[in-house]
């Protein structure tokens, strides 16, 4: 019976719009912040899933991912969680969804640590200290695949004061980790940006936006596949 009531509480305390493929692992949008770690031991963590139950195969060629930088404002230590923005954060419920590949086997990836980061409605990161709103890092699952909710990015000025004219585009920031494959930054762009004349903006990073309506609640939805390569020997 103490059981049973457990696991009622912990099903209706991870309800999300985003549910991850990692049997056991919950994910809450108020977890405090794990063990952070440098750059450049990243890489070192070691997540061991078992096999696929089915093969997997991508739909068309794979093509590398164009990296991008870290930018100012990453920060180690985002905490584990499938949302990666609190309760009432203002903005527009956005999820993005994706697998995970292997460039030399042409095979999914599972178990690789994806770390996201980006912008609030106030044009603003988290500090990544005391506060990690629209921060969070998820495990790809047995599949290669993910998926995480949050808010929509908006486009954003750099320097409002220095150079007001300069946009960024609107993109979610990304590192993705796993041993044996060359850790990858990168960036989430849209397409059809207002602000897609920023010289970052990349066309092959960016995805289309679908609208949905689930039950009543609007919300917005994105893909975006990663592609890893196998780190020289």
């Amino acid at each position: 019976m103490v059981d049973l009531k457990r696991r009622t509480f912990l099903q209706h305390s991870t309800v999300g719009l985003a549910t991850l493929g990692v049997s056991g692992l919950i994910l809450r949008c108020d977890a405090q912040p794990t063990q952070p770690i440098s750059r450049d031991n990243a890489d070192q963590i070691l997540i061991q899933m078992g096999a696929p139950q089915q093969e997997i195969t991508p739909k068309g060629e794979l093509r590398k991912i164009t990296p991008q930088p870290y930018g100012p404002f990453y920060r180690t230590g985002a905490p584990f969680r499938g949302k990666l923005s609190l309760p009432g954060e203002p903005g527009t419920t956005f999820v993005l969804s994706g697998r995970v590949w292997a460039y030399d086997t042409k095979r999914p990836l599972p178990g690789v640590v994806l770390d996201f980061w980006h912008v609030d409605m106030q044009e603003k990161y988290s500090d990544g200290v005391t506060d990690f709103r629209n921060r969070g890092r998820l495990v790809s699952s047995e599949t290669g695949q993910y998926e995480v909710e949050g808010i929509r990015p908006i486009p954003y000025r750099p320097n409002p004061t220095g150079a007001p004219e300069f946009w960024r585009c609107a993109h979610f920031h990304l590192v993705a980790v796993c041993p044996g494959y060359q850790p990858l930054v990168t960036e989430i762009h849209f397409q059809g940006d207002a602000k897609k004349n920023d010289p970052m903006y990349r066309a092959e990073n960016a995805i289309a936006v679908e609208e949905r309506n689930v039950n009543g609640k609007v919300f917005q939805t994105g893909v975006f596949d990663l592609v890893l390569e196998r780190t020289a020997k």
